[in-house]
């Protein structure tokens, strides 16, 4: 996504978003929050007016794909951001403006969101405590949030009850493992966001198909220290559901080439095999992937390992490889993408013992605080992500850059993911 920078203080900002779910599993529409600035607000976005009537703004046009699909974004605005009208800077219809009850102290703050609710903007509520002197909030909000993290189902059933008097579509957030989600869901909520679509749904004793087996076959081939093109081009052609995702993405207006791309070896000779080995790996992750949450776990998987490889570039003296990191990110959510143990799956990946201990987050291992500090920003969750920089002594100007490049680059393979010739119907 693009990067703004406001002339007042020169911070640069980039918008990164969390899926919000439906009780069916499908993509609902997102969360946005703002990354790269050093004064963030507890709900991501930046307490600077300048900065966040520019990130509003932006919101737009970095998410044109999401809006065009029929998505929802949620926005989340502080009181006095909401004051100011910044929510205008947004489309109606598709985005919620996301409040908490502190609006409710004053008049003037419900008669501007009474006012965007006129004017075709949903009103979100965000962690739901049921005060009875926010009643007036309750009654015109189109969403209201109940965090879910570190609750009971008695807690949680108590909240949902009172919750269910007004008109409002139910989220359950902060839903951060499989267990409470499935709390959540025999409780009825519509609604779903947080960590729990990145762990595997259920601890099952399949093994991996021979179809699985050929993609990690695939995938080493890829990772070869001295790639054999001819061979792997051979490959890529003969599987026709890789080969069509490659080239429909290469073929796609994000390259806009004047002539069409014919051949996986005509790919390379254009755009260098580093770059088509970045892809690939997307592609045979998306292949490999499972459940209805696989889309977003493969472009996380994508944002993450651009991410760590990132960090690593910019911090040399660690002497880690940045391309063993990028790996490292990449393979990280694999047991939520094939609803297995990890354990059973690293044994096929072409990676060292280091990385799959990592993987299988061994205790003691240097690489699992990093992929821990990529959830955490992933999460927009700003406390554990600063001790987590000190813990490792990271500059926290470049790791949030590496986040913005990462989700700027993983936001460019939204084409990737179209469906091949050989697969399936959607539902």
């Amino acid at each position: 996504m693009s990067d703004i920078k406001s002339d007042k203080d020169a911070l640069t900002v980039s918008i990164a978003r969390k899926p919000v779910f439906d009780n069916r599993g499908r993509l609902w529409g997102y969360e946005l929050f703002c990354v790269g600035s050093s004064e963030i607000s507890p709900s991501g976005f930046p307490y600077s007016p300048d900065t966040a009537i520019s990130v509003a703004s932006s919101a737009y046009l970095c998410l044109k794909r999401v809006l065009q699909g029929g998505k929802k974004i949620i926005v989340d605005f502080s009181e006095k951001s909401v004051m100011d009208k910044l929510p205008y800077a947004l489309p109606p219809i598709l985005s919620a403006i996301k409040v908490g009850e502190e609006i409710s102290r004053q008049p003037s703050g419900l008669e501007v969101l009474n006012r965007l609710k006129l004017d075709g903007y949903p009103i979100a509520v965000r962690s739901f405590t049921g005060n009875s002197n926010c009643e007036a909030l309750y009654r015109i909000a189109s969403i209201i949030s109940i965090e879910i993290r570190g609750r009971e189902a008695r807690d949680i059933r108590e909240d949902l009850q009172q919750a269910r008097r007004y008109d409002s579509l139910l989220l359950a957030s902060d839903v951060e493992d499989r267990r409470l989600y499935q709390i959540c869901r025999e409780l009825n909520f519509p609604l779903f966001s947080g960590a729990f679509f990145k762990y595997p749904d259920k601890v099952t004793i399949r093994k991996l198909s021979s179809n699985e087996i050929l993609r990690f076959e695939l995938l080493k081939l890829v990772e070869m220290e001295d790639p054999d093109i001819p061979r792997i081009a051979k490959a890529i052609q003969a599987d026709a559901t890789v080969s069509f995702r490659l080239l429909a993405f290469l073929n796609s207006a994000a390259f806009a080439f004047t002539q069409r791309i014919k051949s996986i070896q005509q790919a390379v000779s254009l755009l260098g095999w580093c770059n088509i080995k970045n892809w690939l790996r997307v592609i045979l992750l998306t292949d490999l992937s499972q459940g209805k949450e696989a889309e977003e776990l493969v472009l996380l998987s994508a944002q993450r390992g651009m991410f760590l490889e990132g960090v690593a570039r910019q911090h040399d003296f660690w002497g880690f490889d940045p391309g063993s990191l990028h790996l490292l990110g990449l393979f990280s959510l694999l047991d939520a993408l094939l609803d297995m143990p990890m354990a059973e799956i690293v044994s096929h990946l072409p990676i060292d013992n280091k990385l799959k201990t990592a993987l299988c987050r061994e205790p003691n291992n240097e690489y699992v605080p990093l992929v821990r500090l990529a959830q955490f920003i992933e999460e927009a969750k700003w406390a554990d992500v600063d001790a987590m920089i000190y813990q490792l002594d990271l500059d926290r100007a470049k790791v949030m850059e590496a986040f913005q490049q990462s989700v700027d680059w993983a936001d460019g393979l939204e084409p990737i993911r179209s469906k091949g010739p050989a697969e399936g119907k959607d539902e």
